[in-house]
């Protein structure tokens, strides 16, 4: 059995565990230290990272395997673990210098943060002071490093967009993660306040999202690390919306089998209509699989420099967009069909419900958006969105 098979078999192994912590994962607004140090104990966290600082160097359709080993089990869970894969690969990104302290000490680093410019960036000597608070930071609650993104001026006087990092002791967490969908990965906001960044844990935004930063010379050697950062995020999350699809079918089935008895008239096997819910779930659920498992072939196929043309990474996100707004149509479906038991707090339906209710309106997979900037380009305009 090679590395990446025995990996994702560790996460089908390891499911059962995140899905008995489900509930507690959702009251407690974080996923528990011990399932994050098996996660690590495990090597998950190191499957993107460099050979050279002790990594797997394994591709992306591993990572988004092992996410999707996870998913049934807990939405927020998965999120925590692909962000906290994913953002070990824009590490790789950043110069030798940063990449040579974030992994220095253990192969990998959990980075919570996000690379929207929400920080004020004042230029000083060999770096910057950063000021400012952002939000959006899932798996604030056990963080080692945060990427973040700011706004400095250039020296042609243009303002640019700049990803850095920060250990998390420089960090603030304001723990304001209260809402009523994906509860469990912690998602705060983190302040700064004049903290020094120095210039060697920089990199420039544009050149991440296209594949031109540091890192990709540096590890020139694979083409990965020369990919364009959106379509390899996409990777990370849309396993997370194929797996809660199949979750919601599978737990629906076993919903309506246990309803046996003359105290159901509804609702039941022997009912048409639940028949019909139940073969038409399964068979979205499986077309969805397929359409995941298409994605990954297309990213892992298709050459960098093609990946890199804005109107393939437009069609790429549009792409996830609209397979993840078939899944959450079709979880709509079946979780309407199972009425309103499905939504006592101990049914794992309403969940999933809730939590891909509020996925499918995100920034990166809400599907008017994405399909609005793919419109734009084949128009030949330019985008107005992170591509």
């Amino acid at each position: 059995m090679d590395l990446s098979t025995r990996l994702v078999e560790q996460a089908r192994e390891l499911a059962p565990l995140v899905a008995s912590e489900a509930v507690n994962t959702e009251q407690r607004g974080e996923v528990s230290r011990n399932l994050i140090d098996q996660f690590c104990s495990a090597g998950f966290p190191k499957v993107l990272v460099p050979k050279r600082y002790g990594g797997y160097e394994l591709g992306v359709d591993t990572m988004s395997r092992i996410v999707r080993a996870i998913a049934p089990s807990c939405s927020s869970t998965a999120w925590i673990f692909a962000f906290y894969m994913g953002h070990n690969f824009m590490h790789a990104l950043f110069p030798e210098r940063s990449q040579e302290e974030v992994f220095g000490d253990k192969s990998f680093a959990l980075s919570p943060g996000t690379a929207a410019p929400q920080f004020k960036m004042e230029p000083v000597a060999d770096g910057y002071l950063v000021t400012g608070r952002s939000s959006w930071n899932s798996g604030s609650a056990a963080a080692d490093w945060y990427i973040s993104g700011g706004l400095t001026d250039g020296q042609d006087g243009s303002r640019q967009h700049l990803l850095f990092v920060v250990p998390a002791a420089d960090a603030k967490v304001v723990e304001n993660w209260d809402v009523v969908a994906m509860r469990g990965t912690a998602s705060n906001d983190m302040v700064l306040d004049s903290v020094f960044v120095p210039e060697y844990r920089t990199v420039d935004a544009a050149s991440v999202m296209g594949g031109s930063s540091p890192g990709s010379q540096l590890h020139s050697s694979n083409a990965m690390y020369s990919l364009p950062v959106m379509p390899l995020l996409l990777a990370e999350v849309l396993p997370i919306i194929v797996g809660a699809y199949r979750a919601v079918v599978d737990d629906y089935k076993t919903f309506v089998e246990a309803r046996q008895g003359p105290r159901f008239t509804t609702r039941t096997p022997s009912k048409q209509l639940t028949q019909i819910k139940v073969g038409r779930g399964l068979a979205g659920a499986d077309l969805a699989d397929t359409m995941w498992d298409d994605y990954l072939r297309i990213l892992t196929t298709t050459p960098p420099d093609v990946l890199r043309e804005p109107v393939t990474r437009a069609a790429l996100k549009a792409r996830v967009a609209t397979i993840t707004d078939f899944c959450a149509d079709g979880i709509d479906a079946v979780v309407g069909a199972a009425g309103a038991e499905a939504f006592r707090s101990k049914s794992p339906l309403q969940r999933f419900f809730r939590d891909i209710s509020m996925l499918r309106v995100h920034a990166y997979l809400d599907v008017e958006n994405a399909c609005e900037q793919y419109g734009r380009l084949l128009f030949g305009l330019p985008p107005e969105a992170p591509i």
